[in-house]
């Protein structure tokens, strides 16, 4: 078992270099969680702009869908009155 001195350390190993050495660990990870929010913030945007885009996409494929029909049974209606 290691020895405590009068300051509570255990020697060279004591709590105050454990406890500078967790001081530095959470920083870092606090640095690195940072990035990753940073990211998804921008990944979220770039989702967003995709998803606006598909949707006026997917609203014109509509349209054009809805207006082949709409062209045919007019061009029927023209062609069968005498």
């Amino acid at each position: 078992m290691a020895e405590v001195n009068e300051n509570g350390n255990g020697g060279a190993g004591g709590w105050k270099e454990w406890s500078n050495y967790v001081l530095k660990e959470l920083e870092r990870l606090n640095e690195n969680l940072e990035k990753v929010n940073t990211v998804q913030g921008e990944i979220k945007v770039a989702l967003a702009k995709l998803e606006t885009s598909f949707n006026i996409k997917s609203g014109i494929w509509g349209a054009l869908a809805g207006l082949i029909p709409a062209i045919g049974v007019l061009i029927y209606t023209l062609m069968k009155k005498p």
